[in-house]
C-alpha cells in the first residue's frame, strides 16, 4: 500500500524518521526563541500561553514572519509526499508551534480542522512535525481512523484558547496514538478527528505544524480569514 492510500484510507499516516537530526536542529533551535519570547516578528497577537502561567501553548503564521520556517516547509521529501496524496500544485496556508509545556500543557479537545479554515473543499492536510519524542505520557495527538469519510461534523465552542471548536458529540471510533520520534511527521486530512491528553510529563512536546491546499482549494469565506490571502506554492 502506497502512502497515499494508507493517508485516504485512515485519515492519518506516519513519516518516521522523515528529516535528519541535521535538519532539525536549526528549526528546533527556531522554535526554542519563539517560545522563550526571544524573537521579535511573531505578534502578541499570534500566542497564546497556557492558562494562568507565562509558558507559550501555541504560535501561529510562522512562515509569514520568518524565513527558517517557510524554508523548512518546502523540505523535498515532504513535498514529494505531499503531491503524491493532494496534486499539484501544493499550496501552504498555515504554520504553527504547538509547544504543549511539560507540567502544564493543557488538553485539546476532539475536534476537526475544516470548521476552522475558510477554504472548500476539504482537499487540506496538516503535516505534524515531532520536535520532540511524543509518548502518550507527555500528550501525543490521537487521531480517529477513517473519521475524514464522516464530512464535517457538528462543533460547539470548546472554551480552549487556541483550539476554540470542539466536537458535539464525540465520534466513538478506534484511535491511533501518534507515539513518535523528533524528526517524524504525521499527516493527517483535514476531516480527522483528533486530539490529545494534558502533559503531565517533565519533557516539552513541541509539534510544528504546517497546513497545505491541494490545487482546487479555494478561499470561500474571506472574512473568516486570519492573516494575509497569501498561498505560495511549496
Amino acid at each position: 500500500m502506497t502512502v497515499a492510500e494508507q493517508f485516504w484510507r485512515d485519515g492519518v499516516v506516519v513519516l518516521e524518521d522523515l528529516f535528519s537530526e541535521e535538519e532539525m536542529a536549526p528549526i528546533s533551535d527556531e522554535v526554542d526563541r519563539v517560545i522563550r519570547r526571544e524573537v521579535t516578528y511573531v505578534p502578541d497577537s499570534d500566542l497564546i500561553y497556557e492558562p494562568g502561567t507565562d509558558r507559550l501553548r501555541n504560535a501561529f503564521r510562522l512562515h509569514h514572519y520568518a524565513t527558517p520556517f517557510m524554508d523548512f516547509a518546502r523540505k523535498p521529501q515532504l513535498v514529494a509526499v505531499l503531491r503524491e496524496i493532494l496534486g499539484e500544485p501544493v499550496r501552504l496556508y498555515g504554520s504553527q508551534v504547538f509547544a504543549k509545556p511539560a507540567q502544564v500543557g493543557t488538553a485539546v479537545p476532539k475536534h476537526q480542522d475544516m470548521p476552522y479554515w475558510p477554504f472548500a473543499p476539504d482537499d487540506m492536510l496538516s503535516a505534524w512535525v515531532a520536535l520532540d519524542d511524543s509518548t502518550e505520557e507527555n500528550g501525543c495527538v490521537r487521531f480517529a481512523l477513517g473519521s475524514h469519510k464522516l464530512g464535517r461534523l457538528e462543533h460547539a465552542a470548546s472554551g480552549v484558547a487556541g483550539n476554540s471548536l470542539g466536537l458535539v458529540p464525540a465520534v466513538d471510533l478506534p484511535e491511533f496514538a501518534a507515539v513518535i520520534r523528533r524528526g517524524s511527521c504525521v499527516l493527517h486530512h483535514s476531516l480527522t478527528v483528533h486530539h490529545s491528553e494534558p502533559n503531565r510529563s517533565d519533557r516539552a512536546r513541541r509539534g510544528l505544524v504546517y497546513v497545505y491546499m491541494g490545487p482546487a482549494v479555494e478561499l470561500v469565506e474571506p472574512g473568516k480569514l486570519k492573516g494575509p490571502a497569501v498561498f505560495p506554492e511549496v
